[in-house]
C-alpha cells in the first residue's frame, strides 16, 4: 500500500466524516427551533397534576389517563408489581 492511500484512507476519510457529522450537528436551520418557557412567561397549556399516591388524596380514580385512553389497573404498584 502506498503512502498516499494509507493517509487518505485513515487521515482524510474520517477528517471528512468528522466534519459532515459536524456540520450536520452544528448548523441551525433558520427558524426551526421552537419557543422556548422562560420563568415568569404565562403557561399556555392545561394544567396537569401528577399524584404519587391517587388513593390517598380520597379524590375519586381518574376514569381515564392524560392521553385520554380509558385506564386499567394491572398491577399493584412498586418496582415489582407485587407490593
Amino acid at each position: 500500500m502506498r503512502p498516499i492511500e494509507t493517509i487518505l484512507i485513515y487521515v482524510v476519510i474520517p477528517i471528512v466524516v468528522l466534519l459532515l457529522l459536524f456540520a450536520l450537528t452544528a448548523v441551525r436551520k433558520p427558524g426551526g427551533k421552537a419557543a422556548r418557557y422562560r420563568v415568569g412567561d404565562d403557561w399556555p397549556h392545561e394544567p396537569l397534576w401528577w399524584i404519587g399516591n391517587p388513593k390517598g388524596t380520597g379524590l375519586p380514580e381518574p376514569t381515564v389517563d392524560a392521553v385520554g385512553r380509558p385506564t386499567t389497573r394491572t398491577a399493584r404498584g412498586g418496582a415489582r408489581g407485587t407490593w
